[in-house]
């Protein structure tokens, strides 16, 4: 039987952003676009019996959203559905207003710096100080927190974003940064990081075989996860199980650098749409496309 990958959708419900970072792909979006508090009750009510238990919203930055805090409440406490969010963390307010009312149940930050003017390869933004005060704030609110960094090549910089995280008890998630190349295997530079902040944090290597992902464990605690780059050495296979990428243009994606098997959900038969998405094949075959200039965002 078919099934949603992880029993979520990551729901990119707007384009659009208060920052504009370097490496940002958009969840695969081209143009800017949002979608509609309408638009997303409709792909859940025709997702229910192929395992739907959460969804992850998404951007752009979704805090900046005109109808956030109507999709928020419709999806927790009319469909009774997790609801995660990722944000860079600016608009802090809307964020602890939605926790207050039990809306929220994961935040995952975007951050790249430990100390700096702004908090992430952006040229604008709030400075990594603000950007830490707000993330604990959510911690201490109890919801599950998880920051996600894409390593840069500066280590000393991830050093003290993984040690603030790790004084914190917060998940850091480390990404290696895609580029546009297919390689044989995941980067040296990123590799090297790995093995040092598990080291350096005297971290215990947990291996996941079915994302192929590893952890560095503090007992029971996760401390990091490092997330290597499935494009850049073509694992789609594994990068399907991950997710089914909604664009704010409607778009059900599995592949944010290939747009060939893309399906826009609100054309035609909405359920029948979210079955052929989900039947498609994996191995997409294609060159990574560049990533969406920001800038012009």
């Amino acid at each position: 039987m078919l099934q949603l990958p992880k029993n979520e959708y990551r729901i990119s419900i707007t384009s659009g952003c208060n920052m504009k970072c370097v490496y940002c792909h958009n969840e695969g979006n081209k143009v800017i676009n949002q979608l509609s508090k309408d638009d997303i009750e409709s792909l859940i009510q025709n997702s229910y019996d192929l395992g739907l238990e959460q969804v992850r919203l998404t951007g752009g930055e979704p805090l900046i959203h005109k109808e956030i805090f109507d999709i928020c409440q419709m999806l927790a406490e009319k469909y009774h559905l997790k609801v995660g969010i990722n944000t860079n963390i600016i608009e802090i307010d809307k964020l602890m207003y939605m926790i207050e009312k039990g809306w929220i149940y994961r935040v995952v930050v975007g951050l790249d710096y430990y100390d700096a003017p702004i908090s992430k390869q952006s040229p604008v933004g709030i400075s990594s100080k603000q950007a830490l005060e707000n993330t604990l704030r959510v911690k201490n609110s109890g919801v599950n927190v998880t920051i996600s960094t894409v390593f840069n090549g500066d280590y000393d910089n991830l050093y003290k974003l993984v040690k603030w995280a790790y004084d914190n008890k917060i998940r850091i998630k480390i990404l290696e940064e895609v580029k546009n190349e297919v390689a044989e295997s995941t980067g040296k530079d990123y590799l090297e990081m790995k093995e040092k902040i598990l080291s350096d944090f005297n971290l215990k290597p947990k291996y996941d075989e079915q994302f192929k992902e590893w952890h560095g464990m503090d007992g029971d605690f996760t401390a990091v996860t490092f997330f290597h780059s499935h494009c850049r050495i073509r694992e789609c296979d594994v990068c399907k199980k991950m997710h089914l990428r909604v664009t704010s243009c409607g778009t059900l994606k599995q592949c944010i650098q290939s747009e060939e098997n893309d399906i826009d959900f609100r054309k035609g038969n909405i359920r029948d749409n979210i079955i052929k998405a989900l039947s498609q094949p994996v191995n997409f075959n294609v060159q990574p496309a560049r990533y969406v200039d920001t800038s012009l965002i």
